[in-house]
Order: structure tokens, then sequence, then C-alpha cells
């Protein structure tokens, strides 16, 4: 298993807390979702130009709104082509804001033309020459297009006021041109429309962004409680100074690790760091402590290039006070008691500049073997009476217990 580098998870550990998204972003990514495709977003658009082209045709004014008609085929791909610009941009997290803004300037440009150009339809339709309704089928086109073209685009704030401001600038000054035509009545519905129509989108495009800033937020939360549980499931696994896991844990893994091993044994190392009290009684627990986080780390050092196997596996941990184990996975008798002393070398060898002179680290190494036929708790016994054995014979030195079988039972020798 991988081993903990270091404590800092638990000094970064802290209490989960709101999340809310800035206004900008969920603006962008409702500008985002309302794009989505430009191309294919905008080919609805040629039915109703082919309905109103179509009752064009018994009109008098035809030529006029046929090549009004055409222009509008070319908003169409005017504002595709910068409407996907304007996507690639906002695509690009490298790019600039400045050059982003100008992409969608050019956008909103031509859908503002495109909204001038369905309000100037208005016009060829107040001439006289109506056959069999068209004025009505282009009329309802007209209201029908530009409604739900601003509905649909309620997620595009900036969208919908280019097209109703272009739609109202051209709109309203033909209705009014042509007042003797249309009436008061046909001309105040022109200049309410436009208004009405917005209030409208304005007000789903509010809630549509309050919808999706929750929904954003969410994404956040559950992102960061996935982590907090991430990070508490490791606390409450793991030894809080060291890092290393902590006594329940190791018992768990451990028992994991001979499940998933195919190793008839696994060796067992406990380690017992010699003179500890003395450490702390003369220089203080926070040098103490200290004294147990390297121990972890060099004995972490030791260990990190021993998984060469599918067979392979450690476990490390705090056992308690200045106890360290290890439980090792097929590992040669010769193996571990290698190990045990390279472990051993690297405390008695290690110098800090920033410890007293007089401070050496020691410590005493009981080595032995978990039998497949005994509990866990059998070996860990056998493996403290080893290293208490190496502790009488002077400390600082390895000691291995090996488990005899004999009928049901098992010795030790």
């Amino acid at each position: 298993m991988e081993l903990p580098v270091s404590s800092s998870v638990f000094s970064a550990a802290r209490t989960l807390e709101s999340v809310s998204i800035p206004t900008p972003l969920v603006k962008r990514e409702m500008l985002k979702r309302a794009l989505g495709n430009p191309v294919v977003n905008r080919l609805p658009t040629l039915i109703p130009l082919f309905l109103i082209g179509y009752a064009s045709l018994a009109l008098v004014d035809r030529n006029d709104m046929l090549a009004l008609v055409s222009l509008q085929i070319l908003m169409i791909v005017m504002t595709s082509y910068t409407a996907l610009r304007v996507t690639d941009k906002l695509a690009d997290n490298e790019i600039s804001e400045r050059a982003e803004s100008r992409a969608i300037r050019l956008w909103l440009f031509f859908e503002f033309l495109s909204g001038a150009i369905w309000g100037l339809m208005i016009g060829p339709i107040a001439e006289t020459g109506d056959t069999d309704g068209a004025k009505t089928v282009i009329s309802i086109t007209l209201i029908v297009t530009v409604a739900l073209a601003a509905v649909v685009a309620a997620d595009a704030p900036q969208l919908i006021r280019a097209l109703l401001a272009g739609f109202a600038t051209t709109a309203i000054s033909t209705g009014l041109y042509y007042y003797d035509h249309f009436g008061s009545r046909v001309v105040f519905a022109i200049i309410l429309f436009p208004p009405t129509i917005y209030y409208l989108s304005h007000a789903m495009g509010k809630r549509a962004q309050s919808a999706l800033q929750t929904e954003m937020e969410n994404v956040v939360l559950n992102e960061k409680l996935s982590e907090a549980l991430s990070i508490s499931e490791y606390l409450s696994a793991h030894d809080s100074l060291t890092g290393l896991l902590n006594r329940r844990d190791f018992e768990r893994v451990t028992e994991e690790l001979r499940t998933r091993t195919q190793a008839s044994n696994m060796a067992i190392i406990m380690v017992d760091l010699d003179h500890f009290k003395q450490i702390n009684d003369r220089h203080g627990h926070g040098l103490g402590d200290d004294v147990l986080k390297t121990t972890a780390r060099l004995m972490q050092f030791q260990l990190r290039d021993l998984e060469t196997s599918a067979d392979s596996g450690q476990a490390i941990a705090r056992w308690g006070g200045e106890e360290f184990i290890i439980a090792l996975a097929n590992c040669a008798t010769d193996n571990v008691v290698r190990i045990a002393e390279n472990i051993r070398c690297s405390l008695e060898n290690y110098r800090n500049a920033e410890w007293p002179e007089d401070l050496k680290l020691s410590g005493s190494f009981g080595v032995t073997y978990w039998l497949e036929s005994e509990p866990l708790n059998t070996a860990i016994q056998r493996a403290d009476k080893a290293m208490y054995k190496a502790k009488s014979d002077g400390r600082n030195r390895t000691r291995l217990l090996r488990p005899i079988k004999q009928g049901g039972s098992t010795i030790t020798a």
C-alpha cells in the first residue's frame, strides 16, 4: 500500500465552508450554454424565412421582402460564424479578456442587424395587394419568430438586448412611417412588443441564472464534500502526529494484506525508540514530537522501494507512544532482518543540525513471522517479545524470534 508522506493533511483539515460562485462566472457559463452549437441552433430560423418568402410572392412589394429574406439568410451565416468564434474564445481559458470581449461585440453587432432586418419586414406588408392572407401569415410568422428567439435565448441576455434593440429600432420606425395604413392600435402594439418580450425573457433569464448558480455551487460543494470525506477517512485511519496508520487501521490493512497476497508468511517488525522518555524529559515534548516524526519519515524512506511484485505489500503504523510496527508480505527471513537493520542504522546515523548535539536516535527491533494458522495478535505479541529481547541485550539492535509450528499450536524459538 502507499504510505503517507507527512502529516500535513491533519493541519490542513478545516471546517467545510459554504460556496458562492461569482456572478460573472455564472453569466459566462450561461453564455456558453446558450450558444451551444451556433450553426445547428440557427438552422430552425430558415423555416420562418421560407414561410415569409413563400407568402411574400402574393405581395405587391415582393421584391423588397425577398431582398430582406436574402439579407436575413446572410445574417444567419454571419451570426453563426461570429457566435462560433465567441464559443472558441470562451473555451480558451488562456485568451485575453480583451480578445474575448471583441469577439462578443462583433457577434452582438450582427445579432442587432438580424433584429433590424426582422423589423424592416413590417414595411412590405403595409402595401396593398394582399392575396390569400399573405400579410397575416407574414405578420404572425414575424411575431412568433422574434418572440421565440427572445424566449429561447433567455440564458443569453446580451443576445436578447441586441436582437430586440435592432428589431425595435426598425419596427417602430417603420410602424410610425406607415401609421396611416396600420392605425394607432397596430402601431401601439408594435411599440409595446419589444419591451414586453424583453421583460418576459429577462424574468426567465434571471430564474435560469439563479438555477445555474445553484447548480454550479452544488457541483463545487459536492467536490468539497467528497474531498472532506476523503480527508475524514484519512484522519480516522492515520496518526495525527506522524501521518502513519494508527493501531486500529494497521490491523485492518494487515488483515487485508494477508488476504490479498499469496505469501505463506508475513513478517512483523516491532520498533521501540531507545530512551525516548529521557528525550522528552531533557529536551521537551516538542522535540520529542519532532523525533517521532523524523523516525516515521526514515522508516518510510527505507521501505519505499519494497513493493516489487504482485505478492508484496507493506503496512506501517505508530503503535503507541514511541513504538512503531511494520508488516511486510512475501519477505524472506534474511531480507526482513536486513530491512530491520537498515532502518536501525538509518536511525543511528541520523543527524539534525537543529537538535542538541547529545541527542542520538536509536531503536530496538523485534522481528518475527505471522503464520497463516495464527491470529495477528499472536504474531504481534511475539514481535513485541523479540523487541524486549533486543532491549534486554543492550538496545539499538535487532532480534529475530521464529515461530515453530508443532501439531496444532505455535511455539517460539
